[in-house]
């Protein structure tokens, strides 16, 4: 699997602080999108490509915290730095504790910005590396008809044209599907076969 180039996710209502995060780290070579808000950003984001996101406390509509929230629910497994003028430790203590990389004060040093940046897609892109290694392996546990099957699945064909594709019943392909489903082995294939 080819890892693509990691990507910095940057949401703040301000725009002159986008346009100025953006300028930075571009010049150091980063790919950068830019949301003007939470809402925005949950709704156009491609979270299968590595890198990090960098997060506004303090923003109308959905905040900061709220927004943390979300990609958890959505297993957004990046890096999640907050950037605030609002420096609250309370705030600060309760993102720390639901997996924030780091919080950073504005405005912040841009050479302590892009280390920050820095380590963090260093660390995603090490857990990525791992994820992928851990799900080949599972998906070695898949008996060889299992593994036909799912890779007809992530064609997008039916169980019945599976079925007549293999020569196999559509009760067949159901129960290959179900066994491969097991565990979280539905997760360890996808990244496998695609």
């Amino acid at each position: 699997m080819t890892i693509k180039k990691p990507l910095v996710r940057i949401v703040d209502d301000d725009p002159d602080v986008l346009k100025a995060m953006r300028k930075v780290l571009e010049l150091e070579g980063y790919q950068v999108v830019t949301y003007p808000s939470g809402e925005a950003f949950l709704t156009e984001d491609s979270y299968s490509l590595p890198g990090c996101v960098i997060l506004d406390l303090k923003m109308p509509g959905l905040n900061g915290l709220e927004v943390q929230y979300q990609l958890k629910a959505r297993e957004f497994n990046h890096p999640v730095i907050f950037l605030t003028a609002h420096g609250e430790v309370e705030s600060a203590v309760f993102a720390m504790k639901e997996g924030a990389a780091d919080f950073l004060q504005k405005p912040v040093d841009p050479l302590r910005l892009l280390e920050v940046v820095a380590l963090n897609i260093d660390k995603d892109l090490k857990g990525l590396t791992l994820r992928v290694e851990e799900r080949k392996k599972k998906a070695a546990l898949l008996t060889p008809r299992e593994a036909q099957v799912i890779k007809k699945v992530l064609m997008g064909l039916s169980n019945k044209d599976i079925g007549e594709l293999l020569g196999l019943s559509e009760r067949t392909v159901e129960n290959h599907r179900a066994a491969a489903y097991k565990e979280p082995l539905h997760k360890r294939w996808v990244i496998c076969y695609n």
